[in-house]
């Protein structure tokens, strides 16, 4: 492994080109699952475009999302075998648990925007990463040297800090790998100005290396034009290689690697990132794949079936055609009819013949269009089933359909296990943040300084009992290859079940009630017990999560009870100041008993003032509603009058309207019978002149 800059160079030319091309086919299926869970269409008129769309992968991702992470997660640090009477341990992991906790705190929005889009990148496509880093910052001051008194610039140091930083998934590469544990190298992209180059690798390298505008999709040097940096930069490769214990920094086209550290950290895993939140990753080969391509062809066909739809909905409408001889009579019906209006029509005869407004008008067949799109919702409805189906959310939904008839613990084991495979998701995620935090906890235990530890712990504040115990924890934590476990439980970070926290807590209060009552009638009938049963008490309050900062109490009480015990018992009744304080207490017991039944009374009087209050207020709610109905009733009777009148005057006016038409037809009956009269006797006035001239011939 003793090799040249210029010959790792080319080593990690080769290595990056090979990533390159195993990850191209991820890399491009990632780019478009982005941007079809934006819904980015170029060129598409959404509004009028015959392609539209039902997002419901936007949709699923969101509420996983939101189930997933939905708080500040919790930190639990503990020793490695929780060992109860191991107080130094104890104390220890409380130091680091309070240095994390106030990392959390301080940078909560930090924290929180990379665990959220780690988990982003996770569900959409398919990688999620995160590493931690190790930062010291001093400064340059200038002092006076006690010997010779001249003026010297001296280094000092001013903080230290592990922060965690998001990595973007196109930001990572790794080599050749079937398993997490056989991964021999992992990459790290970062894009540099020319001065930042400069100020890191120096002004020699700087100006060996390309520049160039950075694009949203890092691999596509064709990206749109509008959406490149304004900054020139360029693309460095930070390199850990687990086989050789380096870290390389390596640019593609650079001569020789740009900078090579032995292993910066001394982590025992050697790498400075948790396991990857990966999708679907099988033992074939260590690529993920995106949740997304495994279910594209049931969003596609719910996308083909919503297009449908729209183009159907769009086509339902009431429109017709109408006989264009039957005059502009039958249009204006639509266009300019209103209520109680009559409009004229032309050869009124001609038009009934034709059989009326049925026959001049026929409607588009609506009812037939409707039936179509009828059946495509539904073929649709089936299709986003089995896509809940694919997807697990469908698991989710049937364990909260749960029946309101069923036995509570029927109904936790049916929403149990309705959302495992949402529940394994989650374990996933807080295994991942917990595996940060570990790593951030063993970068502050070896590299930061005692010092530092104890400034942001503010172990000046740690409880009484804990005191003695701390410069043994600083020695502890300082220890070589110490092992701790941060764990971050599931549903600390996603949505807050305050049911579910009480019902722990209530847990545990019940258990050690239950042990205490045992514990009482154990003392009484064994004396000398009480240390032995308050050790069993520590012993089980170890297994309890959370119960770090009681154990102190205990050991105190622990110490009081053998401190009793070996105090020799004497013969005489209580002292005067025993019997005073015996006094006291049952002064302090009788005050008690008297404000309790005081706040009986005074619940007692609140009852029944609640109760007067209700009766008064029903009373109040049944006038008003009878008030209403009154009104209402009157103002139905006036509805009626006034729609009976209208009515009578509809008819009279009808009427009228009769009247006159009926008229107006005998004039033109009485006109027609004039005009035949006249035309027949005209006839045979032609008839007798015929005749007689026929007689004459």
């Amino acid at each position: 492994m003793d090799k040249s800059p210029t010959e790792w160079a080319r080593h990690w030319s080769t290595e990056m080109e090979a990533a390159h091309k195993r990850l191209r086919q991820f890399l491009n299926q990632g780019n478009k699952v982005v941007e079809r869970y934006l819904d980015e269409r170029k060129g598409m008129d959404r509004e009028f475009h015959a392609d539209s769309r039902l997002n419901l992968f936007y949709t699923n991702v969101s509420a996983l999302q939101s189930m997933l992470y939905g708080s500040t997660p919790r930190i639990e640090v503990s020793r490695e075998h929780n060992d109860p009477d191991d107080d130094v341990a104890r104390v220890a992991s409380q130091i680091i648990k309070r240095i994390l906790d106030a990392e959390i705190n301080s940078s909560c929005e930090s924290l929180s925007s990379t665990l959220k889009s780690c988990l982003q990148d996770r569900l959409l496509p398919g990688l999620g990463v995160a590493r931690v880093r190790y930062e010291m910052k001093t400064k340059t001051e200038v002092v006076n040297d006690a010997i010779t008194g001249e003026e010297t610039e001296v280094e000092v140091f001013v903080s230290e800090d592990a922060p965690v930083d998001y990595v973007h998934w196109q930001d990572y590469r790794w080599g050749w790998a079937r398993t997490w544990a056989e991964i021999p190298w992992m990459a790290y992209r970062a894009y540099l100005s020319k001065q930042e180059v400069k100020d890191r690798f120096g002004e020699k390298i700087a100006g060996q290396l390309e520049y160039k505008k950075q694009t949203p999709q890092a691999d596509d040097n064709m990206g749109s034009s509008d959406q490149r940096s304004n900054v020139q930069k360029a693309e460095i490769w930070e390199i850990w290689c687990k086989k050789s214990k380096n870290v390389f920094w390596w640019a593609d086209g650079a001569p020789a690697v740009l900078d090579m550290q032995d292993d910066p950290l001394k982590l025992r895993g050697f790498w400075p990132s948790p396991q990857p939140l990966m999708a679907n990753c099988t033992t074939t080969l260590f690529i993920p794949r995106a949740d997304f391509i495994l279910a594209q062809d049931l969003y596609n066909e719910v996308d083909v079936l919503q297009s449908r739809i729209a183009v159907i909905t769009r086509a339902i409408k009431v429109v017709g055609v109408y006989d264009q001889s039957a005059g502009a009579s039958v249009g204006r019906m639509l266009k300019e009819g209103v209520e109680n209006d009559l409009i004229p029509v032309d050869n009124w005869a001609m038009f009934a013949e034709k059989g009326g407004l049925r026959g001049s008008i026929d409607w588009f067949p609506v009812e037939t269009v409707v039936g179509v799109l009828q059946t495509l919702q539904a073929v649709q409805q089936t299709k986003i089933q089995q896509l809940y189906e694919v997807t697990g959310l469908s698991d989710v939904m049937r364990g909260g359909n749960t029946d309101q008839y069923t036995a509570a613990a029927t109904q936790g084991m049916k929403m149990k296990m309705g959302s495992i495979r949402v529940q394994a998701l989650q374990d996933e995620f807080a295994r991942f943040a917990s595996d940060i935090e570990e790593l951030k906890a063993e970068v502050i235990v070896k590299h930061f300084d005692k010092q530092t530890i104890a400034q942001q712990a503010g172990i000046q504040f740690l409880g009484q009992y804990d005191q003695p115990y701390v410069m043994q924890a600083m020695q502890l934590l300082k220890t070589p290859d110490l092992k701790w476990r941060v764990n971050i439980r599931p549903e600390s970070i996603a949505m807050v079940d305050y049911a579910q926290l009480k019902s722990e807590r209530s847990e545990f209060l019940m258990a050690m009630a239950t042990y205490i009552q045992s514990a009482q009638a154990a003392a009484r009938e064994i004396p000398g017990s009480i240390p032995m049963l308050i050790s069993l008490m520590k012993y089980g309050m170890a297994g309890f999560k959370g119960a770090n900062e009681l154990e102190g109490a205990m050991d105190a009480a622990l110490q009081a009870a053998v401190q009793a015990e070996q105090q020799p018992q004497q013969d005489q009744g209580p002292s005067p100041e025993q019997m005073k304080m015996q006094m006291e207490q049952m002064k302090q017991q009788a005050a008690m008993q008297k404000a309790q039944l005081d706040l009986q009374k005074i619940q007692m009087k609140s009852q029944a003032d609640l109760a007067s209050i209700n009766a008064k207020l029903q009373g109040e709610l049944s006038k008003i509603t009878a008030d209403q109905q009154a009104d209402l009733t009157v103002e139905q009777q006036r509805a009626q009058h006034r729609l009976m009148e209208i009515s009578r005057a509809l008819e009279a006016d009808i009427t009228k309207i009769q009247a006159q038409m009926d008229a107006d037809l005998t004039i033109e009956e009485a006109q027609a019978r004039f005009d035949i009269a006249s035309q027949q006797e005209q006839h045979q006035n032609n008839l007798v002149e015929l005749n007689a001239q026929r007689r004459t011939i």
